[in-house]
């Protein structure tokens, strides 16, 4: 005889599981099959998909785990291809066995870091592209610049090694010019000669309206020996003249004794030597 259940078995399909006679009540007195699906082929061969994944934890074997926030906990070894279509964040070091290639690289220091390389590097690759450093550039080897070498900078004032692969500092052109100025000096004091005939002659000394140039730097200053004295057309001895400038008149004194005669009013005294003008 069948047995009839006081209250029914209902069985009921959920999220992703589907039941055939779904919310059929069962009482027992007649057979009633129910068969249970879910949305996906979960046999070993089947592929299972997922319009979403919600969970804030998957973990992959004992060492390895994505959280919610996307962070990889443990190491991750990757034997293809890797291809990031936004932007790939790396908060600790970063190896890369192979060649970097970008666009464009931008760096943030908060240290000193050093770069070695066995090679050459190339930066640019046509001749109007601008390449900004900030700071001090420290170079141990040569500076090529539109095919020309230059291995120094030269503090050489005197210009001296004549070199074609120096270039002359501020100080070594300002050493330059300022030497090549007190040599025009010199060249124009030595050049520097006048004739002159006395105004008056009175007590063996003889007055003349010039002005004896000035010796330049690192030159002896004007003496007697830098003039030629003539009277009446004779040269006078040295031994017996001193010269003596007094504003715009410069004196010829005579030792009458040394030189053996004495200067009369109509004598004739002319000099050459170094007068401004």
């Amino acid at each position: 005889m069948p047995t009839t259940l006081n209250n029914p078995l209902t069985i009921l399909g959920g999220t992703g599981v589907t039941a055939s006679n779904s919310g059929d009540p069962w009482y027992g007195t007649i057979p009633l099959n129910h068969q249970i699906s879910v949305g996906n082929d979960i046999s070993i061969t089947g592929n299972v998909q997922f319009n979403a994944v919600t969970e804030s934890y998957w973990k992959f074997g004992d060492d390895h785990s994505i959280q919610s926030n996307g962070h990889v906990l443990g190491s991750v070894t990757y034997t293809g291809t890797t291809s990031v279509s936004s932007t790939l964040t790396i908060s600790g070091n970063s190896t890369m066995s192979g060649n970097i290639t970008a666009e464009k690289i931008i760096t943030e220091l908060t240290s000193s870091s050093t770069i070695h390389d066995s090679g050459s590097t190339q930066f640019g690759d046509s001749i109007d592209d601008d390449h900004i450093m900030v700071g001090s550039v420290y170079q141990s080897g040569s500076i090529s610049l539109n095919e020309y070498t230059i291995n120094e900078f030269s503090n050489d004032g005197l210009l001296a090694d004549s070199s074609s692969i120096s270039l002359p500092t501020e100080k070594a052109f300002k050493t330059y010019v300022d030497a090549q100025g007190l040599y025009i000096d010199r060249q124009e004091y030595v050049r520097k000669n006048f004739s002159k005939k006395a105004d008056s002659i009175s007590n063996n000394t003889a007055s003349f309206s010039a002005v004896t140039a000035s010796a330049p730097s690192e030159m002896v200053d004007n003496n007697e020996d830098d003039f030629i004295f003539f009277n009446n057309g004779q040269v006078m001895e040295h031994d017996a003249l001193t010269i003596q400038q007094s504003r715009n008149t410069f004196y010829l004194i005579v030792d009458s004794d040394n030189i053996g005669y004495n200067l009369e009013s109509d004598d004739e005294i002319k000099v050459w030597g170094k007068f401004n003008s």
